[in-house]
């Protein structure tokens, strides 16, 4: 056992020497290994944020756990409750919407008003905290209060206020009828939800004075049902379809998200995929570090097989040298990769992705490289081991 643990030391010992004396080749494959593990570790880091990232953002813009019922002739608060009353739903609620007109510098814009109980304006929004919601003001319209989108309030080619919290905004419905509110609450850009309104572009208020001041019925456009479970989507919507007013639309945006995640997936695979390519490239620099070693060491390789080295102590020796040199880089590549994802992100859309370095994207980057300059090593450091010894010693 004794015998072993030293053999294994003299390798190591002969190859830090080797290293040493050829340290400008060394530290030039050291860097090589340091820049592919750490591109390697970031672009799986990226990739799994991306996934993870994309996942919730999807999870809560297009609501993967619900299901919308559309009508244009409107849905009743008794529609709404049979849908609540439903195995596998959580619970239900209508949103009624309305189109009108409101007076800017260019002319009239048309915008939406959405009408929600506070109480699922949240769930609507796919926000945690209403408190996301707003950039000022409260985000729970009450009584004549409006929250209007970011689109309607600032000019979105200047940046320019168009409008203030406390002020008087006229709405013109139906053509010729005009309403007055005001307004409570400046909504943060938002983009698509998954009932297919834009935050931007829409008027948030409370439905008791939306039934009174814009709509004279009482019904709802737009049910959203909520599922304890995503997967129950499919069995839900088909008791949905069975029991919704005659010309009812069902849809489920569980399918959209599922064909978006197989596209995330793809671009995680694509970015590992790329990051992958440098350490193609510094397997071969490796390859050809060893090589051109083999040929200088060809003497030196003579004189260690006269005093006794075998042929596997000479393959040992160059793959232990190898391996260092990974191992070396490894670490430094490693310490580069956690600082860089504290300070790196890629903006995308309104979200910043950070890598996200797991246990596993660690194994690899580290398990990777190493076994891929392995590899490389293997033919220069076979060369040197089939190498004759009488040659070696004459070899000029």
């Amino acid at each position: 056992m004794e015998v072993e643990e030293v053999r294994v030391r003299d390798y190591v010992l002969y190859s830090l020497k080797s290293v040493r004396e050829r340290r400008g080749r060394s530290v030039g494959a050291i860097i090589g290994v340091m820049i592919a593990a750490t591109a390697l570790a970031l672009g799986m880091g990226i990739g799994k944020a991306f996934q993870e990232v994309f996942a919730e953002y999807l999870g809560k813009t297009l609501a993967a756990s619900s299901i919308f019922v559309m009508n244009a002739a409107g849905l009743t608060d008794a529609d709404v409750l049979i849908f609540s009353q439903l195995p596998c739903v959580k619970e239900a609620f209508g949103v009624a919407v309305s189109q009108a007109t409101v007076a800017t510098a260019r002319g009239h814009r048309s915008v939406t008003i959405v009408a929600v109980d506070p109480r699922h304006l949240a769930e609507l929004l796919g926000v945690a905290d209403l408190n996301e919601f707003v950039e000022e003001g409260i985000p729970v319209p009450r009584g004549m209060e409006v929250v209007v989108g970011a689109n309607i309030w600032q000019d979105q080619e200047t940046g320019e206020r168009l409008h203030r919290v406390g002020e008087v905004l006229t709405l013109r419905v139906g053509g010729r009828r005009e309403v007055s509110l005001l307004i409570a609450g400046l909504a943060k850009p938002g983009g698509l939800r998954g009932m297919g309104f834009s935050v931007d572009d829409s008027i948030f208020m409370d439905p008791e004075e939306f039934f009174t001041l814009i709509s004279r019925r009482r019904v709802y456009q737009v049910a959203v049902v909520i599922l304890t479970k995503p997967e129950y989507a499919t069995e839900v919507a088909k008791q949905v379809r069975a029991l919704a007013p005659p010309r009812s639309r069902v849809f489920t945006p569980i399918g959209m998200v599922a064909q978006v995640e197989v596209f995330v997936n793809s671009v995680g695979m694509l970015l590992t995929f790329t990051s992958a390519v440098s350490m193609g490239v510094t397997a071969l620099w490796v390859f050809d570090s060893m090589t051109i070693s083999t040929v200088q060491r060809v003497r030196e390789i003579g004189v260690l097989k006269a005093v006794g080295f075998t042929s596997r102590d000479v393959l040992l020796l160059f793959l232990t040298e190898a391996l260092l040199i990974s191992l070396a880089g490894e670490a430094a590549g490693l310490i580069l990769s956690a600082l860089l994802s504290r300070l790196v992100y890629i903006p995308v859309f309104n979200l910043r992705l950070k890598p996200v370095l797991t246990p596993e994207i660690l194994a690899l980057t580290l398990t990777l490289p190493v076994a891929a300059n392995l590899a490389a090593a293997a033919i220069p450091a076979r060369a040197a081991a089939r190498l004759d010894p009488v040659r070696a010693l004459r070899y000029e």
